[in-house]
């Protein structure tokens, strides 16, 4: 039969059209290492230069079918699986393994490592919190994001914020770092967590134990690291989240990232808002005017903002980042009722920190690092007259204090394929300088010189050995030489060791030095003769996995035992006044151990329970009149416990996942001047209470949306009582300011 041109051309278009059809039937199959299908697991296509196309979820057979016109970016991720990342084209049929999580804990970690690797294989014991806790929870800030960790401790001052306590030392011994550059600005010899934004937010690094080789001073006790997010997607995002409590607490924020071939740009922000509580009123018998103005938990205002530009080129990574905090936080005092006024203050805090990090490769074996970072603290004290009755604020008195950091670290890292055995040299300088109405001696500087290095070496499979060496130069403080050496041994499969030992210095800050803090809560004074401590320490720690089917329990038993001298602490003077100041202790010595258990059920249930104790002593020195040597008087141990039990159930079907939980902290010590025997300390003990928080997430509008609905504090805690006082006072400390019921919304454009 001859055809006719006519027909021949309707049966081409017919043909094409059909091969059109068929090219745009693109779908994408899901297997585990079974060969068994992934059933409900998210699918997101985004467009090469960014933007998302779609979202799904695959079906009973683990397929997503969908229709293309060109090539796409797809990310493929489900609860206890690796995500997948990766490009189709119209017409193709993907056929994807998903790699099960089993070892979902162990995130990729940088801090004091010679390059980024799992936790699990890190010559230090890394505890991380990643964003999806960070999200799920509805976390606002560093101290949410802590609260549940076993081994911390955390204090909550209604003025200053809230504070640490790791190993026994508290947060003056402990190094915060965003990026690795150090964050200045602390007050009572803390940084206050509750400033700190999460929006941002990767991850958060924990090493317990010394670092003071690598990082320096205040690196006693340990070292937390926030990794803020890089964009790795190579697509342009735009986040914006919100939140709102029973509490009075509002807040706003956003992240977008953008990426242009080389060139990267993130931009997020905040603003938090907190209207402030009053505990306890105070009211006088019959007054029910609420003309009371003082409160227990200040009102506050802070604003972050964060601007990063990376380049990226083969092997160098070059970052410009910038960061700002502004806090003010309002004390309104109670009226004299015979001029109808009040003094108020408000305290006004500027944090700025510029940070310029390269990371590049000389050769194939050697590697460099740098940070240097300049950081600008300020914090203005305005002095308020209120007249109440004409309601006019007239600023009288404004005290100022300043504190300037400049920084710089760097290292070369030489790791060869061919030998098991890599090193790394290093400098580690920072410059302080304080000036202002309540440093004591008007200007206050000190400067900290250090080179550092290390090796490892692995001289049997699954063996490490990691010895370290810091040398220092402190223009204020005779510093020793700093040692440390690690080791990290997997024993059999899934059997984990670490042991370590390492010394810590620590001058004392600036502030802890020469600033004086006064308000309506707070007699906090500076000691100008504090000296140096000195920390040896040593660590131990198990991390033992047992996997079978879609389940896994991991047991982490860890030890630790520091000993140290001339400790630098917070004594109360008077607790009545709230009056401290900072002194040198003789010695003091914490040994504890801390036992985590983890149950991981790849259906979706994740629970953990963990258990701490830690018992600390200290020692008086004395001068021996004969040999003039210190002799020292150590005290009874005293002994204090956590508890921690955390639960979380991730329904995927529904998108939904619900946690629980729950904190006790044990009858916790503290040291007082006597007043019976002058210059003698002895301990008091602040009562044990509890925490419960209760979390559900929902996944909505193809993923964009995620919103949590929450309560903290259910057991409506307020306050905690302190008792063992010579002359029989008991104080009443606020550490909370009640039950909290939230809600938090997360969108994704």
């Amino acid at each position: 039969m001859k055809l006719q041109p006519v027909s021949i051309a309707i049966l081409l278009i017919s043909l094409l059209s059909q091969a059109s059809v068929f090219g745009q039937n693109t779908s994408i199959k899901l297997v585990n290492s079974s060969n068994e299908p992934v059933p409900f697991a998210n699918v997101a296509l985004y467009k090469v230069d960014g933007g998302l196309l779609k979202g799904m979820v695959t079906d009973n057979n683990g397929v997503a079918r969908f229709d293309l016109n060109q090539i796409v970016n797809y990310e493929v991720s489900f609860v206890g699986y690796q995500t997948l990342e990766g490009q189709i084209n119209k017409g193709e049929n993907l056929s994807l393994e998903m790699v099960e999580e089993l070892d979902m804990l162990d995130a990729i970690v940088v801090t004091g490592q010679y390059g980024p690797q799992k936790a699990d294989q890190s010559i230090y014991k890394i505890d991380v919190v990643d964003d999806k806790q960070l999200e799920q929870r509805g976390v606002n800030n560093l101290a949410e994001a802590l609260s549940q960790q076993t081994f911390i401790r955390l204090s909550n001052d209604p003025a200053t914020g809230t504070s640490i306590k790791l190993q026994g030392m508290g947060g003056e011994n402990v190094k915060y770092l965003i990026d690795g550059v150090p964050i200045v600005g602390r007050v009572n010899g803390n940084i206050d967590l509750s400033q700190i934004n999460m929006d941002n937010v990767d991850h958060i690094e924990i090493v317990q134990g010394p670092m003071s080789v690598v990082y320096g001073t205040s690196a006693l006790a340990g070292v937390i690291n926030i990794i803020t997010k890089k964009n790795t997607a190579r697509r342009n995002m735009l986040k914006a989240n919100g939140y709102a409590d029973n509490k009075t607490n509002y807040k706003f924020g956003f992240y977008g990232s953008a990426i242009r071939g080389k060139h990267s740009l993130n931009l997020s922000g905040n603003r938090n808002i907190f209207q402030g509580i009053d505990i306890d009123l105070r009211l006088e018998e019959g007054n029910t005017t609420g003309t009371n103005r003082y409160m227990e938990y200040k009102p506050k205002l802070v604003y972050n903002g964060n601007l990063d530009y990376s380049f990226t080129k083969n092997d160098r990574k070059i970052s410009v980042k910038t960061d700002y905090m502004r806090s003010e936080v309002r004390n309104y005092s109670n009226a004299n009722i015979n001029t109808a006024s009040a003094i108020d203050q408000n305290y006004i805090t500027n944090r700025s920190t510029n940070s310029l990090t390269i990371n590049d490769k000389i050769g194939e074996n050697l590697s460099y690092n740098f940070i240097g970072a300049y950081t600008y603290f300020l914090r203005n004290s305005e002095y308020i007259y209120a007249d109440l009755s004409e309601l006019t604020y007239t600023i009288f008195d404004t005290r100022t204090t300043l504190f300037k950091n400049g920084m710089t670290r760097g290292n070369f890292t030489y790791t060869p394929k061919e030998i098991n055995f890599n090193f790394q040299f290093g400098w580690d300088i920072n410059y302080d300088r304080g000036t202002g109405d309540r440093v004591d001696n008007e200007k206050a500087k000190m400067g900290d010189f250090a080179a550092f290095a290390s090796a490892q070496w692995a001289p049997l499979q699954g063996l490490s050995l990691q010895p370290g060496l810091r040398f220092i130069h402190n223009t204020s403080f005779q510093a020793p030489l700093i040692p440390s050496i690690n080791l990290q041994w997997e024993i059999i499969n899934n059997l984990n060791f670490r042991l370590s030992y390492a010394k810590g210095f620590r001058a004392p800050s600036l502030k802890e030095l020469y600033l004086d803090f006064h308000d309506s809560n707070h007699n906090l004074t500076g000691n100008p003769d504090l000296k140096a401590e000195t920390t040896d320490s040593y660590n131990s720690s198990f991390t033992y996995k047992i996997k079978w089917d879609k389940t896994l329990l991991k047991f982490e038993p860890s030890f630790y035992y520091n000993n140290g001298r001339d400790v630098i602490t917070m004594i109360v003077t008077d607790d009545e006044a709230n009056a401290a100041t900072n002194t040198n202790l003789g010695g003091r010595k914490t040994l504890g151990a801390n036992f985590n258990v983890t149950f991981v059920h790849f259906g979706g249930l994740n629970l953990s329970a963990g258990y701490s104790l830690t018992g600390e002593s200290f020692a008086d020195e004395e001068i021996s009149a004969t040999t003039g040597e210190s002799i020292y008087n150590w005290r009874d141990q005293v002994n204090y416990s956590n508890y921690t039990f955390n639960a979380k159930y991730s329904y995927d079907p529904f998108k939904v996942v619900i946690m629980a939980n729950y904190k006790l902290y044990g009858e916790t010590p503290r040291l007082a001047f006597s007043d019976i025997n002058p210059g003698e300390l002895y301990y008091v003990n602040t009562e044990s209470y509890n925490m419960l928080e209760v979390t559900i997430s929902k996944q909505l509008l193809n993923d964009k949306l995620n919103l949590v609905l929450g309560g903290k504090n259910l057991f409506d805690i307020y306050t905690s009582r302190t008792v063992g006082y010579e002359d029989g006072y008991v104080g009443e400390s606020p550490i909370n300011y009640g039950r909290t019921y939230f809600v938090r919304a997360n969108f994704k454009f």
